[in-house]
């Protein structure tokens, strides 16, 4: 249905399009209707791809066909996005007609459709980890809010193109994009890369909310995690784009924690006893792969550190040391998961977005209720030191000569988080002792 409604539509276009010369307005309605189609409308299929199979408990029945839960959720992934394929490809023809019309690019406009099938099948990923909530509303909200505010920025992408059309400059999809430009020929393959990874990232969060507590599937994640955070300190150093993959690396950095402080404890033996039967190189390697958040608290420290010593080398010390305290407010949603009666909870990733939603919330209001009189009477708000989200907010308003002490407080704060969260580890980690006797006693015997 969504086909052919879409080449009605693209057919009305295209004629327009003919009639008009390819005028800027036409252009923007006609990229507008395909980024609805290929980057809202069928990732939406994916909405309920899980919560449908855990509500009907017929994930055991995909479990009898040996499938793991990898494969599961990928292959949910793969429908939508070969579905989306098959209509970006459709769309061709009536791009070749436009560009027979005269006063397009045609290479711009194929590479743009590509740009949209993959920002498509990257959001149909994330709308497939956010379907493994059983909770309708809170689907509903994490979707619903960005799509809202697409759909804003939607239309005033057709008011722009409409106002382009009288100003002769025309706007159009493969524009605001920015492939127009000779970009860097490093930042091409960086953008395919990192959309590939967001899509591992998000389908591995899926399938670590199925996977039976046997898996070993936080080994295969971690160490995709660090090869890929490796591979961008790397380009960062050696490259010209050394600021500007900082910024993703830090932004990668709070993916992963998210991943990894949400997972549950895990007491299976024969997890433990397959780190062990790789003698003392895998016990140092289980501090950081083995499953649970334990481990994973370890593992984000470990990234926290190369991303903190990258960012000192490109960007300054004050860069860097936003970084820990950013890497910071992540620990403190973690070490409030843990003290709250949340940790209890049979997937921990709902109340950790709970928490962040509550966090935020929390941040906008202060910021607008006590950061304003201190911004405009030029005075440096010294109580956001308190609580690392604030601190961001607090180093943009503070006065210049007030900055280097300010991250000082700052730091010395949100140490804080890190210490109650390391507490909480080694009491969890206690906890597990029973079990990692017994997968010792296994690669004994």
């Amino acid at each position: 249905g969504v086909m052919l409604v879409l080449h009605l539509l693209l057919i009305l276009f295209t004629l327009m399009s003919g009639g008009a010369g390819n005028a800027a307005e036409v252009s923007g309605w006609f990229d507008g209707i395909i980024t609805l189609v290929l980057c809202v409308i069928l990732p939406l299929r994916g909405f309920s791809a899980v919560a449908d199979e855990l509500k009907a408990r017929t994930l055991d029945m995909l479990v009898l066909t040996r499938l793991s839960a990898g494969r599961i959720v990928f292959g949910k992934w793969a429908s939508i996005a070969s579905q989306s394929l098959l209509i970006a490809l459709s769309v061709l023809p009536y791009v070749v007609a436009r560009y027979v019309f005269g006063g397009l690019d045609l290479f711009g406009e194929v590479t743009a459709l590509f740009y949209k099938w993959l920002a498509g099948v990257v959001v149909a990923a994330v709308v497939i980890a956010l379907s493994t909530q059983r909770q309708f509303w809170l689907r509903a909200v994490i979707i619903g809010l960005p799509l809202l505010m697409g759909g804003c920025g939607m239309a005033s992408f057709f008011m722009l193109s409409r106002m382009s059309a009288g100003s002769g400059v025309p706007i159009t999809t493969f524009s605001v994009f920015g492939m127009g430009g000779g970009g860097g020929s490093v930042s091409v393959p960086v953008i395919l890369g990192l959309a590939v990874w967001v899509i591992f990232f998000c389908l591995g969060l899926a399938a670590t909310r199925i996977a039976p507590a046997a898996s070993l599937l936080a080994v295969v994640k971690r160490s995709v995690h660090l090869a890929v955070l490796l591979i961008l300190l790397l380009l960062a150093w050696e490259t010209s784009m050394g600021a500007e993959l900082t910024v993703v690396s830090a932004t990668l950095l709070s993916l992963v924690m998210l991943d990894v402080l949400t997972e549950r404890v895990n007491e299976v033996p024969s997890v433990y006893a397959t780190f062990y039967r790789h003698g003392w190189a895998g016990r140092v390697v289980l501090a950081f792969l083995a499953p649970g958040w334990v481990t994973g608290f370890v593992y984000s420290l470990l990234l926290t550190g190369l991303v903190a010593v990258q960012t000192w080398q490109q960007r300054g010390l004050e860069e860097a040391q936003l970084v820990v305290i950013s890497a910071a407010s992540m620990w403190m949603l973690a070490a409030l998961l843990q003290i709250l009666p949340t940790r209890h909870a049979r997937d921990l990733l709902p109340p950790f977005i709970f928490l962040w939603l509550g966090l935020n919330l929390v941040v906008t209001l202060l910021t607008s209720m006590l950061m304003m009189p201190f911004a405009m009477k030029s005075v440096t708000a010294w109580f956001t030191c308190a609580l690392p989200p604030l601190m961001p907010v607090g180093y943009a308003t503070a006065q210049a000569a007030d900055k280097p002490e300010f991250l000082q407080m700052g730091l010395w704060s949100a140490s804080l988080w890190p210490v109650v969260l390391l507490v909480a580890a080694v009491v969890a980690w206690r906890g597990t002792r029973s079990a990692r006797q017994e997968a010792w006693r296994m690669t004994n015997e």
